[in-house]
């Protein structure tokens, strides 16, 4: 490996990264020491194989690095994943949407959980912008996404057998008649005919839409000069897509005069831009605010995560 790629792993990403249990449930499942390791290896192969240069600084999420790049003269960004069930179907998810709604995939590399995408403004994403607009935008983007569900992603309903699994067995530690509506709703939005028809953008909130550069030109398939990115796909309906924009901008949310009406207004706004009913993207957002309880509940430092999923959950309920 080189030095330039060696640097080119931001040492926040290694520290987010570090101790990381490997995820079992993917083809090469590795753990983050190991995937930080090989990582300056695997860039240096993927910039010398498709001839790319390096143009600007890293940048990163949770779990991958996205790398300002050169391709014969055109900029773009080369982002590589640390193996894991949510990155897995990105690259087909991509694919599928072409450019209309997300960013366009050039070329993908699944044995090495490498992408090639156009280069959007990293500096220019949705939480600049008030927090109603940005709703709207991502209902509108959610409408442009909207297509039938393609194969080999998860599916909804599966998901909401898990769900309802953990409630049953090892509920977390919010009021019990919350615990009693999710297994519910686990139950009943599972059996609707059209819960796993569509392909769903199933983390899409302000952080995950960024700007074109120049939203001047002519790049069509955006809403105003924005575009989704980190897809997280699944096969589903869109009101189970509504909820990351409730625990997102939380800040804001906790300043609110009256909380459940901000997050009302954030679920109407989001709603009536997608074409997706109201009270069914509650319903979901109740469930999945359930499992984000219940995942908290097993981490350190937990109950702030609990305490806000139950204040949501409480704004969400009729």
């Amino acid at each position: 490996m080189s030095d330039t790629t060696r640097d080119l792993v931001p040492p926040s990403l290694a520290a987010l990264m570090a101790g990381r249990p490997a995820d079992e449930s993917v083809r090469d499942a590795v753990d983050g020491d190991t995937w930080l390791r090989r990582l300056p290896g695997v860039l240096d192969q993927l910039l010398a194989e498709q001839d790319l240069a390096v143009d600007g600084r890293p940048r990163h999420g949770q779990c991958a690095v996205v790398i300002p790049v050169l391709r014969r003269g055109a900029p773009a960004a080369l982002k590589v994943s640390w193996p894991h069930a949510e990155a897995a179907h990105e690259h087909l998810a991509l694919r599928a949407w072409d450019g209309s709604g997300a960013v366009r995939l050039l070329a993908a590399d699944p044995a090495r959980w490498a992408l090639l995408l156009e280069r959007l403004d990293p500096e220019r994403d949705l939480g600049r912008e008030p927090v109603l607009d940005a709703c709207e935008t991502v209902g509108r983007l959610h409408a442009l996404l909207d297509r039938p569900a393609i194969a080999r992603l998860g599916m909804a309903s599966a998901w909401c057998g898990r769900i309802r699994e953990r409630l049953t067995t090892s509920p977390p530690p919010v009021p019990p008649r919350v615990v009693d509506q999710g297994i519910h709703l686990a139950t009943e939005l599972a059996a609707d005919p059209g819960v796993d028809a569509r392909l769903v953008h199933s983390d899409l909130h302000d952080a995950n839409v960024l700007r074109v550069p120049d939203p001047g030109t002519t790049r069509a398939g955006t809403v105003d000069g924005w575009l989704a990115i980190d897809p997280k796909p699944v096969a589903g309906e869109l009101a189970l897509a509504v909820a990351p924009l409730l625990w997102n901008r939380w800040d804001e949310a906790a300043r609110a005069h009256n909380l459940r009406n901000h997050l009302r207004f954030r679920v109407d706004y989001a709603c009536d831009a997608a074409g997706i009913d109201p009270a069914r993207a509650r319903a979901w957002t109740i469930l999945r605010e359930l499992d984000n309880a219940w995942w908290a509940a097993r981490e350190p430092g937990g109950h702030d995560r609990i305490t806000q999923a139950v204040a949501i959950i409480k704004a969400m309920r009729d």
